[in-house]
């Protein structure tokens, strides 16, 4: 019986050792390669080799939580099994020639903390979705050509440090949820064709640093107490129907 039960530990201990990423997992990664011309990728994979061994693919516990594939040469789109990377905390496939939408299976990965598909051809709009992940601290959207809205529940995405999505054809205004987002740092949106006015309340996003607003549609007064955030260094409002702002916001500016 000792014998029996040995030989069963030792078979799980080496199936442990071997076990890997998971099907659905190698596959999703897979499909992201054939789906971006990957035998072309400036550095691609070893299909037949083990997954941990993939040029920006990390593995921790059997498990993919990371994928770095800036500037490699990405050609096509991103499927939708990309969504079966439920362990993916960061994605980062910046300057690449990524066209299509953004999956909507994107956002059902709970975990991630950081999107960056900046300087791709991406077109059609945000996922709504997108503000399901609340763990999201980085998104990064800018130099594409996005259009549609911004999420109207944005502002659940509390703990948000940076959203740069500049450089796109996204319409519509600053959700007044935006607002909520009291732990954001950095906010780029120049260079798209947003307009109305800036939400009341922004003097609560106590963490901002720098607002980006150019070349844009915006109209009205820029909040006053905007320059009340005591961290704020940075605010470009150039290119929009902004009445006068105030002396200090203009400071900021320049």
């Amino acid at each position: 019986m000792k014998i029996i039960t040995s030989f069963l530990l030792l078979a799980m201990l080496s199936f442990s050792a071997i076990a890997g990423v998971s099907p659905k997992e190698k596959q999703a990664l897979i499909d992201l390669y054939t789906a971006t011309n990957g035998a072309q990728w400036n550095t691609t994979w070893n299909l037949d080799a083990e997954v941990a061994t993939w040029k920006g693919v990390t593995v921790f516990k059997d498990k993919v939580i990371a994928l770095h594939l800036v500037d490699n040469n990405l050609n096509g789109t991103l499927p939708e099994s990309i969504g079966d990377l439920q362990n993916l905390k960061v994605i980062n496939l910046h300057k690449n020639n990524i066209t299509g939408n953004i999956p909507v299976s994107i956002t059902s990965i709970k975990g991630l903390k950081s999107v960056n598909l900046s300087f791709n051809k991406l077109d059609g709009a945000i996922p709504s979705h997108i503000t399901n992940l609340t763990n999201l601290e980085y998104v990064d959207l800018f130099f594409n050509n996005l259009s549609g809205q911004l999420p109207e529940n944005i502002g659940a995405l509390t703990k948000l440090r940076r959203l740069s999505i500049y450089s796109n054809q996204i319409t519509g205004t600053l959700p007044s949820s935006i607002t909520a987002l009291t732990n954001l740092r950095d906010l780029q949106v120049s260079s798209n064709k947003l307009s109305g006015t800036l939400p009341e309340g922004m003097d609560a996003m106590i963490a901002l640093e720098r607002i980006s607003l150019f070349d844009n549609d915006f109209s009205g007064m820029i909040p006053q107490r905007i320059e009340q955030i005591v961290g704020l260094n940075q605010i470009e409002v150039a290119g929009n129907n902004f009445k006068a702002p105030s002396a200090g916001v203009i400071a900021a500016n320049e």
